[in-house]
């Protein structure tokens, strides 16, 4: 009896262990909601699960070793969204990319052919009903973003912005949705004698001006033709 108390003990200390580097590590990741989870946190996350539940009742793996496999494996996972947020094709391949559905009032063919996006008009129309929209032809911009969920800006509404760069990297999904191009993003930039690696944020605003934030957090607006917008983007 007391030996099976004291397994059962030893059970209940490494499900402790367990939740307490589980919930210190959602806490330093600031990932309080599953909207903010990627799909490396997915399935580090099923991993984990697995290795807590696999582990606590088998007395033949020491506490030392379950502690050290917890661990490097929040440190995978960690090392893997760090390298996610840093490149830009990673991060697609991790996080997944925006889908424009509707651009400038019109659908977007690519998108719709693309099936990799698993578009489906009829969730489209009923999430676009669940806004008060209840005409296509009243919708201006539509986009999933990587996250699943849907933006929306109605005709007359005003313009959308674009993030086009972060942290020294092209955001290339919200350049094409924007209908521009990096030939034309680089040339504005080399223009203004700004250099990529030093943005920490750029965002295109309606379809006449570039907000930047740099690295050293000053920040710098400036307006560009529209005529040689479209003459890059094309």
């Amino acid at each position: 009896m007391w030996h099976e108390l004291i397994l059962d003990a030893h059970s209940i200390y490494r499900l402790f262990i367990g939740i307490v580097i589980i919930s210190a590590h959602l806490t330093l990741t600031k990932k309080q909601s599953l909207t903010q989870f990627t799909s490396i946190d997915f399935i580090g996350n099923f991993i984990l699960g697995g290795i807590i539940g696999g582990i606590i009742y088998n007395h033949s793996v020491s506490t030392f070793s379950y502690l050290v496999l917890l661990l490097a494996t929040v440190g995978m996972i960690s090392l893997f969204n760090f390298i996610a947020s840093r490149f830009m094709p990673a991060r697609q391949i991790v996080k997944g990319k925006a889908v424009t559905i509707i651009n400038h009032g019109q659908f977007v063919i690519d998108s719709l052919d693309d099936a990799s996006s698993n578009f489906d008009i009829i969730n489209f129309i009923e999430e676009l009903r669940s806004r008060g929209i209840f005409s296509v032809e009243d919708v201006e911009f539509a986009q999933y973003g990587s996250n699943g969920s849907l933006t929306v800006v109605k005709k007359g509404d005003g313009s959308l912005s674009y993030v086009l760069v972060s942290k020294g990297q092209v955001v290339q999904d919200q350049l094409e949705a924007s209908g521009q191009s990096k030939e034309w993003l680089t040339k504005e930039l080399k223009q203004q004698g700004i250099k990529l690696e030093d943005i920490f944020f750029a965002e295109l605003e309606g379809r006449e001006k570039i907000y930047i934030v740099m690295n050293d957090l000053t920040t710098h607006t400036f307006t560009f033709s529209l005529e040689n917008s479209e003459e890059g983007g094309e």
